[in-house]
């Protein structure tokens, strides 16, 4: 069997090593490189956690990319995998979300713990708890530097004899089934099976197939700039990864002072679409001072600093936000890897263990995964729209 895989994110690179390791023909495809500053698995780092909620299937196969991410980092000249751990601040009421991952974490081996408050503030004295109800720490967490980590897993996947192209790869939809449906750079790609993993990319690529079941979304990514001091009132170096959930506004997130970018923080909001082609990747005003606010009531000391870089990513999303992996419908050998949602990089290993044994152990893609799980008629559509246009109308005007 030859594979031809189609985009060099984590998700193809993980596939394309995965099978080739697995003794399988495999050329891999990318327009601008594995980790470039545009893909959805670019950018610095990315937080790697195993809480999850409800959600047992992500806990599981993020519990099988860390020995994966730890050989790779082991094996590095740079840093790949820092396992600093997870600070979880629950500002809003409800803590399900916590004790429903408990037991699934526990189920692979691992813990998160409630942390009191008093304790809490005597371990990491730079965060403000006045608004905080409840604290977890997860001890199995950390950062991985994601555009580094993309880039090795490529340079493995090249060393173990795989091959890797750069140009532009055209997909006819409409004639999927035809022989030279896929092509790269104007001639027919010559592959048995194909994956699909263009993040971003895959609704323009496959509109039938994800127009109305995804949708892509703006994120921005903000580095504050931290006196080089051992003081304590900036010594960030002992704060874990850390996120604030919260109900009622953006939930914010942040990783400590790496790679002398300076204090990390970013948030999770889908209300603003982006096209990864045309749309400026420079963050809107009102959603800096926004940062700035928050960032400075949380960490008080850290109140003035200016923010040294910034950066403007995407999100492709499912309607549901869960993963969508499915052969399409008119052409059987082409398996769409899509919907990674903004937490899809940090499984990536796993997630390519899982299309290895599709295509070489004919595995079952699970149901979670499966797009028939979505409604995909007009009416969904139109209304999800709606909410997206009212939600940028909010942002905007208030």
């Amino acid at each position: 069997m030859k594979v031809a895989v189609v985009g060099s994110g984590i998700w193809g690179a993980c596939s394309a090593f995965q099978l080739n390791k697995a003794g399988v023909d495999v050329e891999l495809y990318d327009m601008w490189g594995a980790g470039n500053s545009r893909s959805g698995s670019g950018g610095a780092s990315r937080i790697i956690r195993l809480a999850y909620g409800d959600d047992k299937i992500y806990t599981e196969l993020t519990n099988k990319s860390f020995n994966f991410w730890e050989e790779l980092s082991n094996n590095s000249e740079r840093k790949l995998y820092d396992e600093c751990g997870m600070l979880w601040l629950i500002s809003q009421e409800d803590n399900s979300y916590i004790t429903k991952s408990k037991k699934h974490i526990e189920s692979v081996g691992h813990n998160i713990e409630e942390i009191s408050i008093k304790d809490a503030k005597e371990r990491y004295p730079l965060i403000n708890y006045d608004d905080i109800n409840k604290v977890y720490y997860e001890k199995k967490a950390g950062a991985l530097m994601a555009s580094r980590c993309c880039k090795n897993v490529v340079r493995n996947f090249k060393k173990n004899g795989g091959k890797v192209f750069l140009g532009e790869v055209e997909i006819d939809e409409k004639n999927l089934d035809k022989e030279n449906s896929i092509r790269f750079n104007g001639k027919k790609i010559d592959a048995d099976k194909f994956i699909i993993a263009c993040g971003p990319w895959n609704r323009k690529l496959f509109p039938e197939m994800l127009e109305t079941t995804t949708y892509i979304s703006r994120q921005e990514v903000y580095y504050f700039g931290v006196p080089n001091s051992k003081a304590s009132e900036f010594n960030l170096n002992k704060i874990p990864c850390w996120l604030d959930l919260n109900a009622d506004n953006p939930s914010y997130y942040g990783i400590p002072f790496h790679l002398n970018k300076g204090f990390k923080i970013a948030y999770d909001e889908r209300s603003t679409t982006f096209d990864p082609d045309t749309s400026e990747r420079i963050p809107f005003p009102e959603l800096v001072e926004r940062t700035k606010s928050y960032l400075y009531h949380r960490f008080p000391n850290l109140k003035n600093l200016p923010i040294a870089e910034t950066r403007v990513c995407q999100y492709e999303n499912s309607l549901d936000g869960n993963f969508i992996m499915n052969f399409h419908k008119k052409n059987e050998n082409v398996l769409v890897l899509s919907g990674s949602s903004g937490h899809g990089f940090k499984l990536g290993p796993g997630l390519g263990e899982m299309v290895r044994n599709i295509l070489v152990y004919d595995n079952e893609i699970p149901k979670e995964f499966d797009l028939k799980r979505l409604n995909t008629d007009r009416t969904t559509s139109q209304y999800y729209n709606a909410q997206i246009k009212y939600q940028e109308k909010k942002r905007l005007f208030n």
